[in-house]
């Protein structure tokens, strides 16, 4: 396995990013829309999609965050 190019404080940093934007996405993407539509429709399409951001970039903040001790 290679060495990170990436600092401890650059890794936690871009942990941190990551998981603020997967729950940007969790509430834009589930939240929001039982707030402005009312079609079944649209609330499993930007459901889905705020899922799979979400997971995704949760998926990165692990990934960025798994050489961290605490």
């Amino acid at each position: 396995m290679r060495k990170s190019t990436f600092s401890l404080g650059q890794r936690r940093v871009m942990s941190e990013f990551f998981v603020n934007s997967a729950v940007a996405w969790l509430s834009a993407g589930i939240v929001t829309p039982f707030f402005l539509t009312k079609k079944f429709i649209d609330w499993l399409t930007f459901g889905t999609w705020g899922l799979l951001f979400s997971i995704i970039f949760l998926a990165f903040s692990l990934y960025f965050s798994k050489e961290i001790k605490q």
